[in-house]
């Protein structure tokens, strides 16, 4: 039988499936490798060679690929409905088919079925799938691939694991930094900061803390042509550039605050130095990140303080402002009506299924309500242990914080005025100095425990709270507005029509 086959008639028609993982070491055959010693096996057989063969590049078999493999698909699907157009199935060793039995077994019954050979290259033989002892050492083969498959999967999930827990790199390098590698051995000797990168990385964080949003970042950016951190290879976004949520993903990176990240945990401390300070980046720069009140990223240039913020009472939508005509028309000597004086008021503009327009109150009244009750709350003592909604424990934590803080501000009160009655400032200086880290180090555990946005913080600690906010860029006081509230403008109630002057009572504060 088997020299019947090594001389078959002229009608017998070879057809490859040519298939390849990523080679990175260059260890394996390539495709174009593989047709190569395909043909030339297929010419030694006295077959012919079909011109369309099945092709997979980079395609991984095991039942760990990520990526599906189309063409051994359009294999399965032409041998299931016979468009094979073949007598022999070509591959050059049975790991190129499939590193999954359940695949093998499904791929041999066809064969079986459509009365079709299968030849192994590296064997250099053909198996007769109806033949039990061929089959039976393909199904071997098989068993053997998935099996050498999930080891090789097990044994780099230990070494990334490992890698991860010692601190060291993996993977494709990182934005920001640069690999060096030994001249001799061609081993990674370090990992240094990139020259230019790195100052994209450290600006970015420096200007999401000043109050900037990741729109303006981008723009800026993309206005001075800085290459963006993971360039887009589709057609259609390859001119985005930089873009406001490749801005916050980056910033969001642990590895840029020196830290190792494995399966979205954080396991070492990494081996590459810190692009951004790891205490500045978790105490103040991730809060930000994650805060709820910075998810709209669209940067207008924004001239009201409430703009986009305040809500409407009746439907929910966001205000916008409008103009409002103010007094009665006038008219010149000749009848033509003279330019009629307005006054700015947030509109709600609706939302989907409703109009809008539900209500409306002046820029000027609603600012000065806003404001007052942003003061007065930052004014309260108690101020930072209402934020969020903490555990028992923290909330103790924080009453305990804040205890200590008002208490040394009290201690260097009487200070001052002892120092003051026996006109010696040196003893004020001198217990300044002692007690101000103590402050300092309670404010920063407070930073830590609070949920919001540390420029909140700031600001509630700071000696005037009025004068702070009055000196604060609009930017910034809409940045404070957000994370602390959003306002409801409720409709002019029966009592409220006619009144004149600011209405509080129908402003509700929407406390975060």
């Amino acid at each position: 039988m088997q020299d019947e086959r090594q001389c078959p008639s002229e009608a017998t028609v070879a057809r490859e499936y040519l298939r390849v993982s990523r080679d990175r070491h260059g260890t394996g055959k390539s495709p174009n490798q593989q047709h190569a010693e395909n043909a030339k096996a297929v010419a030694q057989w006295g077959w012919a060679l079909h011109p369309s063969p099945y092709r997979d590049d980079d395609r991984s078999a095991s039942r760990y690929a990520a990526k599906d493999r189309e063409n051994f698909r359009r294999l399965i699907d032409d041998l299931e409905e016979g468009r094979f157009e073949a007598d022999v199935l070509v591959i050059w060793e049975s790991s190129r088919g499939s590193r999954r039995t359940g695949e093998w077994v499904n791929l041999i019954e066809l064969c079986e079925e459509r009365g079709i050979l299968i030849f192994v290259t590296t064997h250099r033989r053909e198996y007769d799938p109806s033949n039990a002892r061929d089959r039976r050492s393909m199904l071997e083969d098989a068993v053997d691939s998935e099996y050498e498959s999930a080891k090789t999967s097990e044994r780099i999930r230990r070494d990334v694991q490992a890698a991860a827990e010692e601190g060291r790199v993996h993977g494709k390098n990182l934005y920001g930094y640069r690999r060096i590698y030994d001249e001799k051995t061609g081993q990674l000797s370090h990992i240094e900061p990139d020259p230019e990168q790195s100052g994209i990385v450290q600006e970015a964080a420096h200007r999401v803390l000043a109050g900037e949003t990741y729109y303006s970042i981008a723009r800026s950016f993309n206005e001075r042509s800085v290459p963006p951190r993971r360039p887009s290879h589709k057609p259609h976004r390859a001119h985005l550039g930089w873009t406001p949520a490749a801005v916050k993903s980056m910033l969001s990176t642990p590895a840029y605050a020196g830290k190792r990240q494995h399966r979205g945990a954080i396991v070492a401390q990494a081996v590459w130095p810190p692009l951004i300070d790891p205490d500045l980046w978790e105490r103040k720069l991730l809060p930000l990140l994650n805060n709820p009140a910075r998810k709209r990223t669209n940067d207008w240039p924004a001239r009201h303080l409430l703009t986009g913020i305040a809500v409407c009472g009746e439907c929910g939508g966001r205000v916008r402002v409008g103009k409002q005509n103010n007094g009665r028309p006038k008219y010149d000597e000749g009848g033509r009506p003279l330019p009629r004086e307005h006054y700015n008021t947030y509109v709600c503009q609706g939302v989907p299924g409703k109009t809008g327009f539900h209500v409306a109150m002046k820029t000027t009244h609603l600012d000065q309500v806003v404001t007052e009750h942003v003061i007065a709350r930052l004014e309260r003592v108690d101020f930072i242990t209402t934020l969020g909604q903490q555990d028992e424990n923290v909330d103790a934590e924080m009453r305990v914080l804040v205890q200590e803080i008002e208490s040394h501000r009290r201690y260097l009160d009487e200070v001052r005025e002892h120092a003051a009655k026996r006109h010696d400032m040196s003893i004020l200086f001198d217990q300044e100095d002692r007690v101000r880290p103590l402050i300092d180090a309670a404010q920063a555990s407070l930073e830590r425990l609070a949920a919001t946005d540390p420029l909140v913080i700031d600001i509630a600690s700071a000696d005037s709270i009025r004068e702070t906010w009055e000196g604060l860029t609009l930017a910034d006081k809409r940045r404070v507005v957000r994370a602390l509230m959003t306002p409801r403008i409720n409709r002019v109630g029966d009592q409220g029509r006619g009144r004149k002057g600011v209405n509080t009572e129908r402003v509700e504060p929407g406390w975060r």
